[in-house]
């Protein structure tokens, strides 16, 4: 055996050296989520939307968003005016941010999760937002590192005129029997 082959260390086992987000399960597979895994980080993110204590919601996202972290979402975008096919947020500090910036969402229920070995699609639905007229359905699709649970990427789209309205936005639908031919 050569030196280099004896000095390898397997992947898995540097999974478990890398530091994690407080409460991450551990993996026996090491380089692909798991459920547990999935699930954890969905709730964690969650709570990130959820939480009324603005400081605990930063606190978290400090820990479970990855330093280099990029967020796109045509449907946050169009809401506070960005340009569309852009991000919504550049960077860890920017989502920080602008979630410190926002209210809570009063109530999201995880309609569904559904994972590959790095990637977490997650379907949600909102009630209670603003006015309350329409649920408001959407879904994130995370990028992520299964070694630390943290998440790099995320890209949502929900929505946006129900949410719109709910925050009190006047949208005028168009006219009766105007939609797609049946």
């Amino acid at each position: 055996m050569t030196a280099l082959a004896s000095s390898t260390i397997d992947p898995r086992t540097l999974c478990l050296l890398k530091p994690k987000v407080s409460g991450y399960p551990v993996s026996i597979l090491g380089l692909c989520l798991e459920d547990k895994q999935a699930n954890f980080i969905v709730e964690k993110f969650k709570s990130i939307l959820t939480n009324p204590d603005r400081s605990a919601t930063n606190k978290t996202a400090e820990a479970l968003i990855a330093e280099v972290y990029i967020e796109e979402s045509d449907s946050i975008n169009i809401l506070a005016g960005y340009p569309l096919g852009g991000p919504s947020f550049s960077s860890k500090q920017s989502f920080i941010d602008g979630v410190a910036a926002a209210p809570a969402i009063p109530s999201m229920r995880t309609l569904d999760v559904f994972h590959s070995c790095d990637k977490i699609s997650w379907r949600w639905n909102v009630e209670g937002l603003g006015r309350q007229t329409y649920p408001v359905k959407g879904f994130n699709t995370f990028v992520v590192d299964p070694c630390t649970g943290q998440v790099k990427a995320t890209y949502i789209e929900f929505s946006s005129i129900a949410w719109g309205v709910d925050i009190g936005w006047t949208c005028t639908p168009p006219p009766a029997g105007s939609g797609p031919p049946q």
